[in-house]
Formats: C-alpha cells, sequence, structure tokens
C-alpha cells in the first residue's frame, strides 16, 4: 500500500531538501521543483528514483520534470503512478 498525499509530501520534502542541501523549513509543497528550487535533470532522475523506492511503482519522470510541478503535485504524481 502506498503512503497517502500528506505523507508522501512530507516525505518528499525531505528527499528534495536532502538533494538541494536546503532546510527542510526552506522546501515547502506549494515549491516548484525548477523555478524555485533550481533541481536540474540529473535531480529529477535522482528524485524519480527515491519516489519510486518509496511508492514500489514507476514515476512518470517528465511529469516531474514539467514546468510549474511543485512538491506537492510530486505526491499526488506518486500516488497516481
Amino acid at each position: 500500500m502506498s503512503p497517502d498525499v500528506n505523507t508522501l509530501t512530507h516525505d518528499i520534502r525531505g528527499m528534495i531538501a536532502d538533494l538541494v542541501q536546503r532546510p527542510l523549513g526552506a522546501v515547502r509543497p506549494d515549491s516548484r521543483l525548477l523555478e524555485d528550487l533550481g533541481l536540474d535533470s540529473l535531480q529529477i532522475t535522482e528524485l524519480a528514483q527515491k519516489i519510486e523506492n518509496a511508492v514500489g511503482s514507476p514515476v512518470d519522470e517528465d511529469l516531474l520534470n514539467a514546468e510549474g510541478t511543485t512538491i506537492a503535485r510530486c505526491a499526488e504524481i506518486a500516488v497516481g503512478s
């Protein structure tokens, strides 16, 4: 069973905070991966793998790499996968 969206949003915030080396408080659910946090394609790939490990199913990396994708949206994508 995959985690709920709220739990997964929190978990993804932690994953991203580690990736971008920022405090968890600076990584909000409405933070956009590309525009606000500056993730690059390699970091998106790493994030997708971490999310896949957490939910146990594939995540569409292209959706994570789309302009305007927020952390909360990442959780929705993961739960829907």
